[in-house]
């Protein structure tokens, strides 16, 4: 059997790597009559939950558009966005072994680009729409992997939780600027901060003790 040290699991596997946080195995595994592969059926799960989260997140975006404005216009962008990011993350989990790691790190760099590009172009739908949407995006899919993977994932996945909610916090940060025309979805991101944060510490506060510990050396 192969013995993953970061998950503490054992698997009777070929693969040379965890299908659940991508660490190396080690160890040998048995005789297998009917190999398996474990890391595609995990990766192939994520690639569901991103596309569940990109068609939930255009829904209610195009709902909440249309009965501001009585128009899709902006959302088809949404939803042109949403699709690049559904195959950008797919050659990630097709190319990579640490997802998790690279996920974390492509969901931050996503919203760097973004504010760059405000940056030259000065459009107020970048920080009304398009950056609250990403953040959204980010919470949503992070909390959904939780949810579904919680026994393998429910502290790894908290620091990138935390992370997201933070995240949140960037378009009130825009609206106190007086970078937005337009302040619902920032104010639906500063909803979903204060629900996420409650629902951690309600939850998993001892996980979120830990990784504000590894995060500030306490």
């Amino acid at each position: 059997m192969k013995k993953c040290n970061s998950c503490n699991i054992e698997f009777n596997i070929n693969d040379k790597i965890c299908p659940l946080c991508q660490n190396i195995l080690i160890g040998e595994c048995n005789d297998l009559m009917f190999p398996t592969n474990a890391r595609y059926k995990t990766n192939s799960l994520i690639k569901k939950i991103v596309l569940f989260s990109s068609i939930t997140i255009f829904l209610i975006f195009a709902f909440i558009e249309f009965l501001v404005v009585n128009n899709l216009t902006i959302s088809s962008y949404i939803g042109v966005g949403l699709i690049t990011n559904y195959v950008i993350m797919s050659l990630i989990l097709k190319n990579y072994h640490n997802i998790y790691k690279v996920f974390g790190k492509y969901g931050l760099t996503i919203i760097v680009l973004l504010i760059i590009w405000y940056l030259l172009i000065k459009s107020p739908v970048i920080t009304n729409y398009i950056i609250p949407s990403v953040c959204i995006f980010e919470l949503l899919f992070n909390f959904i992997v939780a949810l579904i993977l919680r026994k393998n994932y429910s502290i790894k996945y908290s620091s990138q939780i935390i992370m997201n909610i933070f995240l949140l916090i960037l378009p009130i940060i825009f609206v106190w600027l007086k970078l937005t025309t337009n302040n619902i979805m920032s104010y639906i991101c500063c909803l979903l901060s204060v629900i996420s944060i409650t629902g951690l510490l309600i939850f998993s506060y001892n996980d979120i003790k830990e990784e504000l510990s590894k995060l500030f050396n306490v």
